[in-house]
């Protein structure tokens, strides 16, 4: 009887969890959650985070929004190891390599680091919102001429004035 192949599944293992110590992404940068952009005033925030040197803006799978400031810990040492680590802070404390952005990525996760690489999200994604904003925040794009104060305006703010 021939020997016949039986194609079985292959199953894929998950890639060796990167240690804590052979990474310490945690302790370069600091995050402060922010507002989501979801008006012109929120999304011109994002813009100006973004001019900054060292800053970027990141949206996790949940929709939470963070300004990531680019600084190395000072209790980080040279070995990636933390000096204080019996007394570290609570916050250093929940951060856990299982659920890290580097061995956990979120699939829906946004990470921008230009004004650019934000403004090409919203003019794709919150075609509205970019609308709001092009015409007097987007570089390139003629700003809406203003009304010209009349006369009769200025003369009734001067009355006022003296009053």
């Amino acid at each position: 009887m021939p020997s016949v192949a039986i194609p079985l599944p292959v199953l894929r293992t998950a890639p060796p969890l990167v240690e804590c110590i052979d990474c310490a992404r945690c302790c370069t940068y600091v995050g402060v959650g922010i507002n989501a952009p979801t008006t012109a005033r929120l999304a011109t925030d994002v813009l100006w985070y973004l001019y900054h040197e060292r800053v970027q803006v990141y949206a996790d799978d949940e929709g939470e929004w963070s300004v990531l400031f680019e600084t190395r810990c000072r209790k980080l040492g040279e070995d990636l190891r933390c000096t204080i680590y019996p007394a570290r802070p609570h916050i250093c404390r929940s951060f856990d390599n299982r659920s890290c952005d580097v061995n956990a990525p979120g699939r829906r996760a946004l990470t921008f680091r230009e004004p650019s690489e934000f403004l090409a999200w919203l003019q794709a994604e919150r075609k509205q919102l970019y609308a709001k904003i092009e015409a007097r925040f987007v570089l390139g794009r003629s700003a809406p001429k203003q009304r010209a104060r009349t006369a009769h305006v200025g003369r009734a703010v001067a009355r006022k004035a003296r009053i």
